[in-house]
């Protein structure tokens, strides 16, 4: 599937959802396009122009770089995912309250989907996400390269990109040098489907109890969005050897009470459970790191908080030795 930089706007754009109501963007209506990312604040993303859509995608990419240090030694957790913490948001995005004064963004901190520090797969996308940081603040290259594809009618990065949204040279330069650096291959061949797809692509990777659709690469790397029972979730496999750019906004990390699971396959998981429902499953396997973003569930009186047996339950239904 081809996608130029047009159609990057417009898929952000169309597949937006309302964050106060959802807490997620869902990677079956936005693709590999926008990051997957919990957002705690609220925050509606704003389409009046091609700017403010490109700031929701920038804003969680700013972090800070010493996080990355600070867990440099540990392995294991979500410790050992951390991108580092960030405060800042653009102007017109900053959260309101009710009588319309802004307000201190809550406290985010975003997590590898790739590995853990110790890996090529961590490393590269770290070593992007510090790039993203300061690159193109003003939105002035990317409005230039929008122009241009509009008056050609041609996507020069997005034939060699696709996927990623580079629109430099510049970006592509990075890129090249990420994947030589840390040895590591682009994703290709995206495709979309649903639970039958998916099993006839990768067999039986979870029970018939797990439901949903998503999207994958020729490469295995894959995104599903999925309801157990009454838990609805995320499951992310992210295929060693290849460069990937999504990643999760957590919060707060100290906020989730975090255990070692042994499954009945008898593969061992690390589950971060928070007080408000949410919680980070991560699998550190042989061929793969697989995450599960675990939503909270809203009923028609009441939130629902998950509770441990219920999150071990899940995991159980995940085949994670066929990931």
């Amino acid at each position: 599937m081809k996608l130029n930089i047009r159609d990057l706007m417009d898929n952000i754009e169309d597949s937006s959802v309302d964050l106060e109501e959802s807490n997620v963007v869902s990677p079956e209506r936005i693709k590999e396009l926008t990051k997957m990312k919990m957002n705690e604040n609220g925050i509606k993303p704003k389409h009046n122009s091609k700017k403010k859509i490109i700031t929701v995608l920038v804003a969680v990419a700013v972090v800070s770089a010493l996080g990355v240090a600070a867990y440099a030694g540990i392995k294991g957790g979500l410790e050992s995912q951390t991108f580092g913490k960030s405060t800042w948001a653009p102007e017109e995005e900053m959260p309101v309250d009710e009588s319309g004064e802004s307000y201190a963004m809550p406290e985010r901190e975003f997590i590898s989907l790739q590995g853990y520090v110790d890996s090529p797969e961590y490393q590269a996308t770290a070593e992007w996400v510090k790039f993203e940081e300061s690159y193109d603040r003003d939105f002035s290259i990317v409005n230039e390269y929008d122009a241009e594809c509009k008056r050609t009618g041609e996507d020069y990065y997005g034939e060699k990109y696709p996927t990623y949204g580079i629109y430099s040279q510049e970006m592509a330069d990075k890129v090249d040098s990420i994947l030589a650096k840390y040895g590591l291959k682009l994703h290709t061949g995206w495709n979309d489907g649903n639970y039958e797809l998916f099993r006839e692509r990768f067999g039986d990777i979870w029970t018939a109890d797990v439901m949903g659709t998503g999207y994958f690469y020729d490469d295995g790397t894959f995104q599903f969005d999925a309801t157990y029972k009454n838990i609805e979730f995320q499951i992310r496999r992210c295929m060693r050897g290849y460069f990937d750019t999504v990643y999760l906004n957590a919060g707060n990390i100290n906020n989730f009470e975090q255990w070692t699971y042994v499954t009945k396959d008898g593969i061992t998981v690390n589950i971060a459970m928070s007080g408000d429902g949410r919680a980070i499953i991560s699998a550190d396997l042989e061929n793969s790191f697989v995450s599960l973003n675990v939503l909270p569930w809203y009923s028609d009186i009441n939130e629902v908080v998950h509770t441990r047996e219920e999150l071990e339950d899940l995991v159980d239904h995940i085949h994670f030795a066929q990931l």
